[in-house]
């Protein structure tokens, strides 16, 4: 079976959307009312929001969705309910329960082949610029041109890639310039989303986490770079996740190259014990289980502003090692 068939695309991915969500409206589980916004519903169906965008409007036309006053649609055929926000989750959705329903399998596979060009175009963009081959990505995954197109799409909202004045696909250059801007970014925006979302943090939770840095901190053997990561996404993600700002969830997403640049440093060097990184991860952490959110903030500050010099540090160190092997949809510039 290719990555197309696995994926559930027979059918649009919009018309996928659409079905989805229709049957859990009509069934009450998405409930009058609920406001439906592009954005985090493009993040729980793996999409760009271009077909969320589409099913919404199909949705209205339908009348099982309908505009009002702010952001997005309104779930239902009430017109009278008072709008309420909720966050939607793969178990609202039916994803949970039926791990195998197209749309649930769709996203699982989106996801892999988006981290997969996501890891290969951060890799490049630190030796230059490179152009992004849609036809050798559709290849390269054995999946349709319209598949390949969603996977750029979804990079360039990450703004991993961009676009040039001919409509090509463009990574990189990664430079010192960028990340010093990125980093002053989520130095203004990361600090003041933890300290919203702190309060509302599980301390089992935070537990988890604490003990996976400490983990890769004691000089295990198995550590392996998905731990590395995982760490990385427990701070800069998880930690701000009940932040419910979602415009600022958003850009603070979109702000992740600083983290590709570590990833793939740390991948060409490996897992150093004396990380200092680890160290400052700690802290913020410990700080949230005394229950201690400014005290946390000011951690993640510090942390975002040493993270700031050791990644453009790091981007130095990678620029003269010789290129390595890139897949065929990736052309140097």
């Amino acid at each position: 079976m290719d990555h197309a068939e696995e994926a559930g695309q027979e059918e649009p991915l919009y018309e996928i959307i659409r079905a989805t969500l229709a049957k859990r409206i009509r069934a009450g589980v998405i409930p009058n009312g609920l406001v439906l916004i592009e954005g985090p519903l493009a993040e729980l169906f793996g999409t760009s929001r271009a077909p969320v965008r589409k099913a919404l409007e199909c949705l209205h036309r339908e009348g099982l969705a309908h505009r009002f006053r702010g952001r997005g649609y309104l779930a239902g055929t009430d017109r009278t309910a008072e709008p309420h926000r909720q966050r939607l989750d793969g178990d609202i959705l039916g994803m949970e329960e039926s791990p195998g329903t197209p749309v649930a399998r769709g996203k699982l596979q989106m996801d892999r082949m988006v981290r997969a060009v996501r890891d290969e175009a951060a890799v490049a963009m630190a030796f230059g610029q490179f152009r992004v081959l849609e036809i050798a990505v559709a290849d390269h995954f054995g999946i349709g041109r319209k598949i390949a197109h969603e996977i750029l799409l979804r990079l360039q909202e990450q703004r991993i890639l961009w676009k040039d004045s001919r409509g090509h696909w463009m990574a990189g250059p990664l430079t010192a310039r960028s990340v010093r801007d990125e980093y002053q970014l989520r130095r203004l925006l990361e600090p003041a989303a933890l300290k919203e979302s702190a309060p509302n943090l599980p301390p089992e939770l935070v537990r988890t986490m604490l003990a996976r840095v400490e983990r890769l901190m004691d000089g295990d053997e198995t550590r392996t770079a998905e731990e590395r990561e995982q760490v990385e996404t427990d701070l800069h993600e998880e930690c701000l996740k009940e932040c419910h700002n979602e415009r600022l969830r958003g850009v603070i997403r979109r702000s992740q190259l600083p983290l590709l640049v570590n990833k793939v440093y740390l991948s060409t060097i490996g897992i150093q014990r004396t990380m200092p990184e680890l160290h400052e991860h700690r802290l913020v952490l410990e700080h949230l289980l005394r229950d201690a959110p400014d005290a946390a903030a000011e951690a993640l500050d510090a942390h975002l502003e040493a993270a700031s010099r050791r990644t453009m540090q790091r981007l130095k160190s990678l620029s003269v090692l010789p290129d390595p092997e890139f897949p065929a949809y990736l052309c140097r510039q």
